[in-house]
């Protein structure tokens, strides 16, 4: 995937285009999308050879009707904007096909040819338009409700149940949970230590309308164990029930927390009202077979839940000849959808992973070709996926004859549904596939389903239906193995030689029953056997049982794996290369960028940032796709935005992401430190919640799209707010994982005061580029008196140092130019020590700290600094990484193996990569005119660097930069797209009496400035060649 999407924009980008003819058609940044959910698509193109002054878009029913639109003619529109244009013509219908095309003027004032038409076509864009119905399958199991983790004992947490109606009740059971999937036995895990239960007809259990039927707050209550806790209540009629956990339990190992199995509110001829009942929590975790609905499933023991991957089928009918035929579906967790035996699209792991409790998404697919005149069958299969209770399904399938009639073929109770071949399917623990257990022919028309049980059918009321425009998760490469070993008899080693996401692809020939046992690893032990330690409670296995029926091939479909070696066992003869394949399996993130340098460890830590980068994004991006986590932390999203959009197609994924950003923000504007919201907190660590601001500027830094700014504004807004009305005097104590796996701490409350700081100068940003004047002078403000308050606080002017000392407390301020202009120098002179004399040249920082650093010491003059710390090959940094065998980065600084945190593909330290683009080769969008309509050119020439180049393949066109050192100076070819303008800044490399030469010309001393240091000029579009030369 990788070289082969980065040859096509290359060659694409060296094709010269009509004068004046718009290509690369986008509509909401996807090429003739399938199924978009937008009433008002954005239209973005781009122009090769001409500077725009004015475009004309048209849109029509048809391509026909384009010379006369239909449905939108915006006629001359006077501008330069190619972006995000958004569509403004009549009223999109559901389910329709729409064309488009543009036109541009340059300053000739002569129009241009048109474009060659592009198409979308919408999905099912109201509520209304669904009729089909949640087809469910059963499911038992499960271990209960579950609060986030408190960071103290006495953090009040509380659950309540909706009976649905005034009910009268005279006794409660509380059943303590014992999770079936914790390594250790621990019965009455999370069963609270003081507690009280209220009842109420009013949800919010104001203290006049809230009745207190057990106070059990006063003392310590003893352990439950494994029984339920019985109360018997005085007779009490009314609507909810809650639980309040006053003290809560502290188990070994983990972080304060309230848990139940089951609750039960009995009446007197003990009925259980809460059976099914709602629930609402204060917080809860929703995964890891925890949700608050299982609260009153009726399950009242913590047991696994069903593993097994169900499937479904309906048979119909079809008597016309067919014009088109599309299919709008989703499952939970997962789906693949058959019809006549064919698997539809080359979508896995589908839907894209969402904030379930707001919003599931849904993904359209043309089947017109699948379906036949005359007896047709659709099918579908189920995984569990992140989903925590029973798997279930929603498929409309919608059929236009020639006539103009049509046909809809629905979920609902006529289904047919069974268990299938998947006996066990799990994210962290792999799945098995028992070939035996095959139903041949189960997905065609004419199989025999009278052994089928017929369907359920639920409802899922306040969940919002989105169609899915996020590029989804495919096997986009094939690894071949480099090296198979037999560590012991019958057991084989294959080595991939690269650690990446996804699973392994078999050929096999064995008697039936054969068992095939695949185990996944990063890392192997010395006698060559895979380690797991580092997955934790991951068992990352798959295992395949044969049919027998000669050559058989097996791939999963409901899980994926982070890895580099698998561990083979119980394979019949010898184990060859063709037998087995690894499959890359990640979002289908188009690269974009492409870095290289003179400098071969620089190139490696490239390429380890982008493996790492690409591997953990699963429709989300994560921490790592290999242990018992793999979560949407929005520490690492934030860190890695940058370099995500440096080097991939980012824009659909980020589109996608902030939406589910902006539904798990809380009422109060908190973000959590995951999204969607499983592990952390909901007031995240501030450096964590950046991820909504972050992503959205850099997001508009990459696009111009004001339309995103405009849409997440008043979100990121409360965000700000809620930070601001957490501190005292300005200092923003709050803060859970300072700086995240550092060498050295760095005081908290610095770290929160200063990305306060940070995010608030950010938000004035982006009220800038919207012209919000009001707000630009209201937070401009503020953020200067935190920068004040920043230094009152944690500068001592007697040692002349910022907090503890260590690196990250000293180049924070640096970094953020709040340091007075005065002791800016000794500053700097303290933050070099720290590195060059305390750490001997390396870094001392974490997670948080590293960007601020690096950014601290290019922005001081330091830049030979910073490089000589990215290019270091010990403890700590990224060549020490390569040098103990890395091929993605990982999470610690530090080499570790055993069991615990410490993941050997994590993303976070691949930030690095926006860097070498940055610095090393110099690109760099600018903000008041972002979007790459104006970009800066300043490489860095660092080291032992000859060269370095980077291209990018923009929306508005390829840019790019390289540079070579020549005998007298340094020359450096530039790519500026048509319609955008390029600040050169040219090294002088410390010579004097320096000339600029553009194409062999000399360039006048009128263009040039000459700050000292960089020789500046600006370049217009198209493809340029300077040379700076010296004494």
């Amino acid at each position: 995937m990788r070289f082969t999407f980065l040859l096509v924009f290359v060659l694409l980008g060296s094709v010269a285009c009509c004068a004046s003819q718009p290509s690369n058609l986008l509509t909401d940044y996807l090429t003739n999308p399938l199924g978009i959910g937008s009433d008002k698509p954005t239209f973005s193109w781009r122009v090769f050879d001409s500077d725009q002054v004015a475009y004309q878009i048209q849109v029509a029913t048809s391509e026909q009707r384009l010379n006369k639109p239909d449905m939108w003619d915006s006629g001359r529109v006077q501008s330069r904007q190619s972006i995000a244009v958004p569509y403004a013509g009549k009223s999109l219908n559901s389910r329709s096909r729409y064309y488009w095309r543009v036109r541009i003027w340059d300053k000739s004032g002569k129009p241009g040819k048109f474009s060659f038409p592009a198409k979308f076509e919408t999905s099912l864009m109201k509520s209304s338009d669904w009729q089909a119905q949640w087809v469910v399958m059963p499911s038992l199991g499960g271990n209960g409700y579950h609060s986030t983790f408190g960071s103290d004992i006495n953090d009040m947490k509380w659950v309540q149940i909706d009976l649905g109606k005034r009910a009268a009740f005279s006794k409660i059971l509380l059943y303590p949970a014992r999770p079936y999937n914790f390594q250790r036995d621990e019965p009455g895990f999370g069963f609270p230590v003081r507690y009280k239960i209220e009842a109420s007809d009013d949800s919010n259990f104001h203290e006049l309308n809230t009745a207190l039927l057990v106070d059990r707050t006063g003392s310590d209550q003893p352990r439950p164990g494994t029984e339920p806790v019985e109360i018997s209540v005085k007779p009490t009629t009314a609507r909810y029930i809650r639980i309040t956990a006053a003290k809560l339990h502290h188990p070994e190992g983990t972080q304060p927390v309230f848990a139940l199995a089951e609750a039960q509110a009995l009446n007197d001829q003990g009925s259980n009202l809460a059976m099914h009942a709602k629930v609402q929590a204060k917080d809860s975790i929703e995964g890891h077979s925890w949700s608050t609905r299982m609260l009153t499933d009726g399950n009242l023991i913590s047991s696994p839940p069903d593993q097994s991957s169900h499937i479904a089928r309906r048979e119909f009918n079809v008597d016309k000849k067919i014009s088109r035929a599309r299919a709008y579906v989703t499952g939970l967790g997962y789906y693949e959808l058959y019809i006549n035996g064919n698997k539809i699209g080359d979508r896995v792991l589908d839907p894209a992973r969402t904030e379930y409790s707001k919003r599931v998404s849904y993904s359209s697919y043309d089947v017109t070709g699948d379906i036949v005149q005359g007896r047709n069958c659709a099918g579908i299969a189920l995984g569990k996926g992140w989903w925590s209770e029973s798997q279930r399904f929603l498929l409309q399938l919608e059929i236009q004859f020639v006539d103009g009639t049509s046909q809809k073929i629905l979920s609902d109770g006529s289904w047919r549904r069974s268990y299938g071949p998947i006996v066990e399917n799990t994210l962290y623990n792999g799945e098995t596939y028992d070939a035996r257990r095959q139903l041949r022919g189960w997905n065609k028309p004419g199989f025999d389903d009278a052994k089928w049980e017929a369907a359920g059918v639920v409802k899922m009321p306040g969940i919002d239906l989105t169609a899915q425009t996020i590029q989804p998760i495919q096997v986009v490469e094939t690894m071949q193995p480099k090296t198979i070993t037999t560590p012991k008899p019958g057991v084989y080693v294959v080595d991939f030689g690269q650690n990446f996401s996804g699973w392994c692809r078999i050929n096999v020939a064995a008697p039936i029953g054969t068992k095939i046992t695949l185990k996944h690893a990063e890392l192997i032990y010395p006698d060559g056997t895979v380690n797991q330690e580092n997955l934790r409670s991951a068992s990352a296995t798959d295992v395949y049982i044969t049919e027998g029926i000669g050559l058989e091939t097996y791939e999963p479909r409901f899980t994926y794996h982070g890895f580099r070696y698998v561990q083979i066992e119980g394979w019949p003869g010898k184990l060859s290369k063709g037998d087995i394949a690894g499959r890359l399996v990640c979002t289908a993130l188009a690269p974009r960028g492409v870095f290289s340098c003179s400098n071969d460890l620089i190139n490696k830590i490239q390429e380890c940032s982008w493996w790492g980068m690409i591997t953990n994004y699963h429709s989300i991006p994560t921490d790592c796709p290999q242990r018992d986590e793999r979560q949407g932390w929005t520490g690492d999203a934030q860190m890695t935005a940058s370099a995500l959009y440096y080097n991939f197609d980012m824009t659909p994924a980020c589109v996608k992401f902030l939406q589910d950003i902006a539904d798990a923000q809380g009422e109060d504007g908190s973000v959590p430190d995951t999204v969607p919201k499983v592990w952390g907190k909901q007031n995240g660590d501030p450096m964590w919640s950046a991820a909504y601001p972050v992503i959205v500027w850099q997001t508009y830094l990459h696009t111009g799209d004001k339309g995103i700014l405009a849409q997440h504004y008043d979100g990121i807004k409360k965000f700000i707010d809620h930070l601001h009305s957490q501190t005292q005097d300005l200092i923003l104590a709050h803060n859970t994982y300072g700086d995240w796996v550092s060498v050295e701490g760095t005081p908290k409350d610095l770290i929160s005061t200063g990305g306060f700081c940070w995010m608030t100068g950010m938000f004035a940003d982006m009220a800038k580029a919207l012209g919000r004047d009001t707000d630009v002078r209201t937070y401009r403000d503020l953020q200067k008196s935190i920068g004040l308050a920043f230094n009152r606080a944690f500068y001592d002017p007697k040692t002349g140092i910022y907090g503890n000392g260590s690196q990250f407390s000293i180049a924070m301020p640096l970094a953020l130019d709040i340091v007075p202009a005065e002791k800016r120098e000794a500053v700097l002179a303290t933050l070099v020590e720290a590195i060059e004399v305390k750490h001997k040249g390396h870094l001392s920082t974490g997670f948080i700290g590293t960007p601020f650093l690096l950014d601290a010491l290019v922005k001081h003059g330091r830049a030979d600094l910073a490089f000589k710390i990215v290019n270091q090959r010990t403890y700590p940094g990224w060549g020490y990484m390569i040098e103990n065998g890395a091929t993605t980065v990982w999470e610690l600084w530090t080499l570790a193996t055993g069991n615990g945190m410490n993941s050997h593909n994590h993303p976070a330290f691949g930030f690095v990569s926006s860097w070498f683009y940055r610095v090393l080769a110099g690109l760099e969008p600018d903000p008041s005119n972002a979007g790459w309509s104006s970009f800066t050119v300043k490489p860095y020439v660092l080291g032992d660097l000859e060269w370095a180049r980077a291209t990018i393949d923009t929306l508005r066109g390829r840019v790019s930069s390289e540079w070579h050192i020549i005998p007298g100076g340094i020359k450096l070819a530039v790519t500026v797209p048509a319609g955008s303008n390029a600040t050169i800044c040219l090294p002088k490399l410390g010579k004097k009496d320096c000339k600029v030469y553009q194409g062999g010309a000399l360039v006048e001393k009128k263009r040039i400035r000459d700050d000292g240091e960089w020789m500046i000029l600006e370049a217009a579009s198209g493809e340029h060649t300077f040379k700076l030369l010296g004494k």
